[in-house]
């Protein structure tokens, strides 16, 4: 039976740590926050795991960081408390919560995230062997999304390709037609 939990209920949000170029600075890591990469480190407290955008928050406010990297106070991460719940799952339902994560966000300027009503959030618990299911199953659809999004960014080069060579044409011809 699937339960329905809080996410601090088994899931343990971690603040980055503020970190400054000027003061920080490196040449190593990459230091990442509510968005990409900033700056480098010579030093990392994270790797190879899903962060959460909390100050100037876009809507792609949930990514992957692979490898070693910095974690500023703009980020946190949230790692399971116990055996109830895989990493990989977790993971997965926060992409699948990306929405419902921005619109956790206040702000007129930029968006900062609630983390109170975040580690609210409810997150469905089913047993460990459902949740690998889910995760191969997610895997599986993810790598297909993939697959089809670099099939129609491929179409749609052509198509601008096309585009472009139309128009060129269209008025390089009309201008060597013309009488002179």
């Amino acid at each position: 039976m699937t339960e329905i939990k809080r996410l601090d209920e088994v899931a343990n949000i971690n603040y980055g740590t503020r970190v400054t170029r000027k003061k920080n600075g490196g040449t190593i890591y990459p230091v990442y926050g509510g968005g990409g990469e900033t700056f480098r480190l010579d030093d990392f407290n994270r790797e190879d795991c899903t962060i959460v955008s909390r100050f100037a928050m876009s809507e792609e406010c949930v990514r992957f960081v692979e490898g070693k990297f910095f974690l500023n106070d703009s980020g946190l991460t949230v790692e399971t408390k116990s055996g109830e719940l895989l990493q990989e799952y977790l993971d997965k339902f926060l992409f699948s919560q990306m929405r419902k994560i921005y619109s956790l966000g206040r702000g007129t300027a930029q968006k900062n995230l609630e983390v109170d009503a975040f580690k609210k959030m409810e997150i469905p618990v089913p047993s460990i062997e459902r949740q690998r299911l889910i995760v191969e199953k997610v895997s599986e659809m993810q790598s297909i999304i993939l697959e089809l999004r670099g099939a129609f960014d491929r179409k749609q080069q052509m198509l601008n390709e096309l585009n472009e060579s139309v128009l060129e044409a269209a008025f390089f011809e009309e201008v060597s037609n013309v009488p002179q």
